[in-house]
């Protein structure tokens, strides 16, 4: 196999997708998505209202009060109560005259506060939208406070001490060879996901366009032409060299964007109350463990979808293909997400160990929990001698179908390729 002819090759695929319109949009698309999603979330949970209208139908609790005291002190939304009304068991009438008042919007919402079937205080929110978390976790706080404060009526105990000590947080330290880091499996769930999905976005995007662009060549012959100036297993070296390089090149450009929003971010983090330590999420360690996998990871896949795409002979076949050859990585990313609250299980340890789990798996387990460093490279060595195998396997495969039209090779014919000296 001529070096020179495969870097050819590389060097033309890799420019073909650098300049494709596709890849500078998803490049460009990716980190603007993720920058929306994160802006974007902090308003869409805020109330769009600044000031709420709220009115209490009391149905002889006698806590109409001690609630409307509370509800007035959460901070956002300000809510003011128009009406506090004592009302029956029976209020279907009363809620009747409210409810057209919600539709009206006079008011914004109200609190029917009475009792349930066992005989204890109880509450509902009638309102026209019930999209706002914060809010009814702030009104079912409020409400618990009301409760306490009677409970604790005479007994001489603060109740806002009370209160105090119930929402007293639990803040989770993990402890390994590298010292201490806080933020427990929330923290290392996002990064871990986070890096997962731009292996995963990565591949799927540019594994797919080099699939298409292999089907595209074989259906107008132009693969003939290619064929002969250079042979089967170059083309498919280089293919692959060039959609790896053009993979590297996105990740690097989304890693700048992410390093330099980062850096602009830290002050304002920082500074912030319980504010998360951006070095120990995202360590020197970790990007370095990932850069690998991440390498690797993308050629083995790569390697996979070639081969996928290889046995195809229309572009509809590749659309259906496709979905078969991501399946590993999606299982890869729905092990990951059990990997990460139990990282040392003799489970986990043999995924980790699975080459076309590896890329993923192990790096959740280095990011949670780091492994024995033996386990982590055996699991490299065995990506390593996977993608090895794969290659010779995709080199016969690509000799034996990548000249052929009208009809797909079956399963055992490319068994039987495989085996062949």
């Amino acid at each position: 196999m001529s070096g020179a002819q495969v870097l050819k090759i590389a060097r033309r695929e890799y420019l073909a997708r650098v300049r494709s319109r596709a890849f500078i949009v998803m490049t460009v698309a990716i980190p603007a998505l993720l920058g929306f999603y994160m802006f974007s979330i902090p308003l869409l949970t805020r109330t769009r209202n600044v000031e709420q209208r709220f009115a209490i139908l009391d149905a002889g609790t006698g806590l109409a009060d001690p609630v409307a005291e509370r509800v007035r002190a959460i901070e956002r939304p300000r809510i003011t109560i128009d009406q506090v009304v004592q009302v029956g068991a029976r209020n279907g009438d009363v809620r009747q005259r409210f409810d057209a008042a919600l539709q009206a919007r006079t008011i914004d919402g109200y609190l029917l506060v009475d009792r349930g079937p066992s005989g204890d205080a109880h509450i509902s929110y009638f309102t026209r939208e019930a999209g706002n978390p914060a809010l009814i976790q702030d009104l079912r706080l409020a409400f618990q406070a009301a409760l306490l404060s009677r409970l604790l009526t005479g007994t001489g105990v603060d109740a806002n001490q009370v209160r105090h000590v119930q929402e007293v947080a639990v803040d989770v330290v993990t402890v390994s060879d590298q010292g201490e880091r806080r933020g427990g499996i929330r923290v290392a769930l996002g990064v871990t996901m986070a890096l997962a999905m731009l292996l995963y976005v990565a591949v799927l995007i540019n594994s797919q366009g080099m699939a298409m662009a292999i089907v595209e060549e074989k259906s107008s012959r132009l693969v003939e032409v290619i064929l002969g100036a250079v042979t089967a297993p170059e083309f498919m070296t280089g293919k692959i060299l060039g959609l790896l390089g053009s993979g590297v090149t996105q990740l690097a450009v989304w890693l700048a964007v992410a390093i330099v929003a980062l850096l602009q971010a830290a002050p304002a983090i920082t500074l912030a109350p319980g504010a998360l330590d951006l070095t120990a999420v995202l360590s020197a360690r970790l990007l370095v463990y990932f850069a690998i996998f991440f390498t690797l990871g993308y050629a083995l896949y790569s390697i996979f979808f070639a081969i996928v795409a290889v046995t195809c002979t229309s572009t509809e076949e590749i659309a259906q293909s496709m979905l078969a050859a991501s399946l590993p990585m999606v299982l890869a990313i729905v092990l990951t997400i059990n990997v990460v609250s139990n990282p040392a299980s003799p489970a986990t340890r043999i995924l980790s160990l699975v080459p076309f789990f590896t890329p993923l798996v192990m790096m959740a387990r280095v990011n949670v929990l780091m492994p024995p460093v033996w386990e982590v490279w055996l699991g490299i060595l065995l990506l390593v001698a996977a993608i090895v195998l794969v290659a010779w396997a995709a080199a016969k495969i690509f000799r034996y179908a990548l000249l052929m039209t009208g009809k797909r090779p079956t399963l055992p014919e490319l068994m039987a390729v495989v085996r062949a000296q």
